[in-house]
């Protein structure tokens, strides 16, 4: 059995080896511009950078703590790998057959990598549970699992905030786009009133115009009637009728314009009418707080909108019938709100 002082000494020339390998460079080891394209040490590169690797790692470890059988494997491993590291550096073309002894250093190396990292890698996982502060983990674990509940309910309170702004909001956009269609109907109701006053203006020109044509031939007919004098009856019959018939045609000339002026009139009133009604509609929905009340001014408009109403125009005009559940619907309210 070694003494304490042995093991140390064995701690320390394994900490050696581990400091001066740990110095090496992988790619260094190739030697391709020292030497040719062809003869050079590229193919081992890959092998001794898994190596050094595993050597850097462990020279960032306490060792101090391994057994003194494990310390000696280390030893014995890394000797092999400086001792193929040296063989590398010190190869040169300046001898018999320089290809071979290359491919045979290469082929060396690379069967001494099972040797090499076998006795490295199991300190290396020992020492690495020995850096690892697993209560500092279960610390920062549980401030985490602590922290993620508290931004848990705070998130939560967040979305319940954000759900009862967007429902708000959804009702808000409700109501905008049944004021916005409201306000588009009536612009649509103004377009047609402004048409319809337009075609009146014509109609009422062309019965003007009819009415005046009309007299105009009347009062020539009377004034040929003084000195018309007819050979017989059969001629009297037919002047009559002849100017009957064009008396008729142009009475009735008259009365087909009058009738598409005031049915012109009729809609240019009645389109007015329900724009006015549908521009004062956002008026009354903004001054009333509760829903029935809003419910009964929204079947109001669309009475307006959609019930014929008398205009004075049209002969034998009747009010259309009003929409009963305004009536039930203000009922409720005004109930409701004594009850309550």
């Amino acid at each position: 059995m070694a003494t304490p002082e042995q093991r140390n000494e064995k701690i320390k020339e394994a900490k050696k080896l581990l400091e001066e390998l740990a110095a090496n460079k992988a790619t260094a080891l190739a030697r391709t511009e020292e030497l040719s394209r062809d003869i050079n040490f590229s193919d081992a590169v890959p092998f001794f950078e898994e190596m050094l690797d595993i050597a850097k790692q462990l020279n960032q470890r306490s060792i101090d703590r391994l057994a003194l059988n494990q310390i000696n494997q280390i030893i014995s491993g890394l000797t092999t790998l400086k001792n193929l590291i040296k063989k590398v550096n010190d190869f040169t073309l300046n001898q018999n057959t320089p290809a071979d002894v290359c491919q045979a250093i290469i082929q060396e190396v690379k069967n001494a990598y099972d040797t090499i990292m076998e006795p490295l890698t199991v300190p290396l996982a020992f020492t690495a549970t020995l850096a690892t502060d697993y209560a500092k983990i279960e610390r920062e674990a549980k401030g985490y699992h602590a922290t993620m509940r508290e931004e848990a309910g705070a998130f939560k309170k967040l979305l319940d905030s954000y759900k009862l702004d967007a429902e708000k909001a959804l009702q808000a956009v409700k109501d905008q786009a049944a004021e916005a269609g409201v306000a588009t109907n009536a612009q649509i109701f103004l377009t047609d009133s402004d048409n319809h006053a337009k075609v009146a203006k014509k109609w009422l020109t062309a019965t003007i115009w009819a009415s005046i044509i009309t007299l105009a031939v009347a009062a020539i007919f009377v004034f040929i009637s003084f000195k018309y004098e007819p050979k017989s009856t059969a001629v009297a019959i037919q002047y009559v009728v002849s100017k009957l018939i064009l008396l008729s045609t142009l009475s009735f000339g008259i009365f087909w314009c009058a009738r598409n002026y005031k049915s012109s009139k009729h809609n240019e009133t009645l389109n007015k009418h329900r724009a006015n009604a549908l521009m004062t509609f956002r008026a009354f929905v903004e001054g009333s707080g509760e829903q029935q009340i809003k419910e009964a001014i929204l079947l109001q408009a669309a009475q307006a909108a959609f019930v014929n109403r008398p205009t004075g125009y049209e002969a034998q005009e009747k009010e259309s019938q009003t929409i009963n559940p305004v009536v039930e619907i203000l009922g409720k309210s005004i109930t409701k709100s004594g009850s309550s």
